[in-house]
């Protein structure tokens, strides 16, 4: 009965993921789906293991032992990313100074082998049973922001691998901060990705997008990011009256609305299609806030250095519990509330209840 149920569920949750990702890929849910999709799926197999090793004491063996080398090699695993961020903490700090931003890596590692060291010594602390419950709160906590950090991971991925066709009408290359009046590396990376993007249109029989480079002026910048990305455009040879300035915005957010805008303005809403430049670590959340915006675009992502994505990507991932942090601290009160009320019952069973 288990067997089937299980996937049956497991089956209904794919399926589910399936039509989300069909409907719209720019939603968190379609990552959730698809992880606890194989959760199951990893549950189900485990299952029909077991039922199997009852008869045969090879896969009996076979699954014991890799359950042995699961319990070994999982600790290793956490062990291994906790000391490879802190290591890639020196490495971002070698080649992007140390800043505020650059600290997420070692951040996250620290923490990481604070809670290692809260697991092995919980038993010394919990004798008494005094810190049973804060300790198991925290730990489902942890567990519940890392199945999170996880389902983002997988969305990210799922939307890189979409590659948005030929002929579009628009190019939105979203800002990044300049260096003076030029652009960063990182700008740059998004704005050659476009270029990418419309000379391979360009080459084929259609006529070329326009570019609308989306970006206001910093207080610690002397031109806006739109006048930047412009010139930039100009030195690489792209015409000028093919590139729109959006140069209002201040957010993700904005560039996606006040964009949206200008190409409704100038070709009709609805009217036309666009695609929105980024880097490949951003790709995801800029796409959720090109859905809120009612843009209807899929992004093009440029690629970034390795040793920077780790920091970024916790980044994004903080963005994005921000984005949905009613959802998030719902679920960590419930879980708050949960634990409490199993607390208090135990109590008023232990002291209410003659045994």
């Amino acid at each position: 009965m288990i067997f089937l149920f299980s996937y049956g569920l497991t089956a209904l949750v794919l399926l589910g993921f399936v039509v989300s990702y069909m409907r719209d890929k720019r939603r968190i849910r379609v990552g959730m789906l698809l992880t606890f999709g194989l959760l199951l799926l990893a549950f189900s197999l485990m299952i029909s293991v077991i039922q199997v090793a009852d008869d045969n004491s090879t896969v009996r063996y076979a699954a014991a032992f890799g359950a042995l080398g699961l319990v070994v090699l999982l600790p290793l695993l956490v062990v291994g990313t906790g000391a490879g961020l802190i290591y890639n903490a020196r490495i971002l700090w070698r080649k992007e100074g140390l800043k505020p931003k650059n600290l997420l890596t070692l951040g996250l590692g620290l923490l990481i082998f604070v809670f290692l060291g809260l697991m092995i010594t919980s038993p010394l602390w919990t004798t008494d049973g005094k810190l049973a419950l804060p300790i198991a709160v925290v730990s489902t906590i942890t567990a519940y922001l890392g199945f999170v950090f996880l389902c983002y991971l997988v969305s990210s991925v799922l939307y890189n691998l979409v590659r948005p066709r030929v002929p579009r009408d628009y190019i939105v290359v979203l800002g990044a901060g300049l260096k003076g009046d030029k652009v960063t590396p990182l700008l740059a990376g998004r704005l050659n990705r476009g270029i990418a993007f419309y000379k391979k249109q360009e080459a084929l029989p259609y006529v070329p997008p326009k570019f609308v480079v989306s970006g206001g002026k910093g207080s610690d910048e002397m031109i806006s990011e739109a006048a930047a990305m412009r010139n930039y455009l100009l030195e690489q040879g792209i015409p000028d009256e093919w590139i729109i300035m959006e140069d209002k915005s201040v957010n993700t957010l904005q560039n996606m609305k006040f964009s949206k805008k200008i190409m409704d303005e100038q070709s009709g809403e609805g009217q036309y299609t666009c695609v929105f430049a980024t880097n490949n670590f951003h790709l995801f959340r800029a796409g959720v806030y090109a859905r809120q915006a009612g843009l209807q675009a899929d992004g093009i992502g440029s690629k970034t250095a390795f040793y920077y994505l780790p920091n970024a990507f916790i980044r994004e991932y903080i963005a994005i519990l921000t984005m949905y942090r009613r959802w998030h601290l719902f679920f960590i009160a419930t879980i708050v509330l949960m634990y409490a009320a199993a607390a208090g019952l135990f109590w008023w069973v232990e002291h209410t209840v003659d045994v």
